[in-house]
C-alpha cells in the first residue's frame, strides 16, 4: 500500500474503507460519486466498516465523507458502522466532529484483508466545479452531524452555495 490513499474491499457483502495517511480532498476526489453508487446498488454492501488504523490526519472534506457514508449506511438499514481506530489524537479529533453518533468505535486493528486501491477519478484532472462540489457536500454532511458542527461549517457551506448560485 502507499501513503495517502483509500482501499476498498468487498468480501461477502462486508464492505471496508481503510484510509491511510495524511488524507485531504484531493486525497479522495470521486469518493463522493463512488459512495453514492455503493448505496444504490441493491445488495453490494450489508455490512460496512472503515479501517483508520493507519490514518495520519484527515481534513474536514474527507471526515465529511465518513458522515456521508454513516448516513447512507443508516437510511438504507445497514445499521451503524464500525470504525476501527487504535490513534487516540483521531479518536478525539472523530468524537469531536460527532462522529461517534454514527459509527460505533472499535479501537483495535482489523483483521487485515485483502484490499484494492480505490481508484474514483478519470484519467484527466478533476475540475474545479467537481471538486468544490465534493467539498461542499462533506461539508454539509459535517454541518448535519450536531449544532457544535453546523455552526463551525455553515458559514462554509453558506459562501459555497452564494458561489454556486453565482455559477
Amino acid at each position: 500500500m502507499r501513503d495517502e490513499q483509500v482501499y476498498f474491499a468487498n468480501h461477502a457483502g462486508l464492505c471496508v474503507f481503510k484510509f491511510v495517511g495524511e488524507l485531504r480532498h484531493t486525497s479522495v476526489e470521486g469518493m463522493d460519486g463512488f459512495i453514492r453508487h455503493l448505496f444504490e446498488q441493491q445488495h453490494a454492501c450489508s455490512r460496512v466498516s472503515v479501517d483508520l488504523t493507519e490514518t495520519e490526519y484527515m481534513d474536514s472534506t474527507c471526515l465529511g465523507l465518513l458522515a456521508m457514508l454513516a448516513r447512507l449506511s443508516l437510511s438504507n438499514s445497514k445499521g451503524k458502522p464500525n470504525l476501527f481506530c487504535t490513534n487516540a489524537n483521531m479518536l478525539l479529533l472523530l468524537k469531536s466532529m460527532c462522529l461517534d453518533q454514527v459509527f460505533h468505535f472499535v479501537e483495535e486493528r482489523i483483521e487485515d484483508i485483502q484490499m484494492d486501491e480505490l481508484i474514483t477519478e478519470s484519467t484527466t484532472e478533476p475540475t474545479a466545479d467537481a471538486q468544490a462540489e465534493l467539498i461542499y457536500q462533506a461539508h454539509k454532511e459535517l454541518s448535519a452531524l450536531s449544532e457544535d458542527n453546523r455552526k463551525l461549517f455553515q458559514p462554509v457551506v453558506e459562501l459555497m452555495e452564494k458561489e454556486r448560485q453565482g455559477n
